[in-house]
């Protein structure tokens, strides 16, 4: 699929305000040129490699926030815990921000796609966790 073909991703980037749909769009354009397929689920662009889940795209009012197939222990600054999120297979999220974010962007999404295109990554949480953290984040008042 080329960058053309993905106009459902381009109309949901087009509805971001001016900076941060430049920042999704080259964001968008990474994860496709690193052979990802796109497709829009109301609130987010999902990306996946013949299936499998790789990231998935929001936009915000002064960022761009990723969640990405890398491990829970992935180490970048600009990556956060992605729970809040409730991907099972999705457990950081990467906060983009600034052309240098997008740069460390580019080193995750090569990550990510490597090792779903690999088999390498194997998280896959159970709704179990999503409860625990969400009683967890409640009992701290976040």
């Amino acid at each position: 699929m080329s960058y053309s073909e993905h106009s459902e991703a381009d109309a949901y980037i087009g509805r971001l305000n001016k900076k941060v749909a430049k920042i999704a769009s080259d964001l968008h354009k990474i994860l496709t040129d690193e052979g990802c397929d796109s497709y829009v689920k109301t609130i987010y662009i999902g990306y996946d490699f013949n299936g499998a889940m790789i990231a998935a795209l929001y936009g915000h009012a002064d960022y761009v926030e990723v969640a990405l197939a890398l491990s829970e222990s992935f180490e970048s600054p600009i990556v956060v815990d992605g729970t809040h999120l409730t991907w099972r297979t999705l457990p950081v999220a990467a906060i983009v921000k600034s052309k240098e974010d997008i740069r460390q962007f580019e080193m995750l999404a090569k990550s990510a796609c490597g090792g779903v295109k690999n088999g390498e990554h194997t998280v896959d949480r159970d709704s179990e966790y999503f409860f625990k953290a969400k009683r967890e984040r409640r009992e701290k008042g976040i």
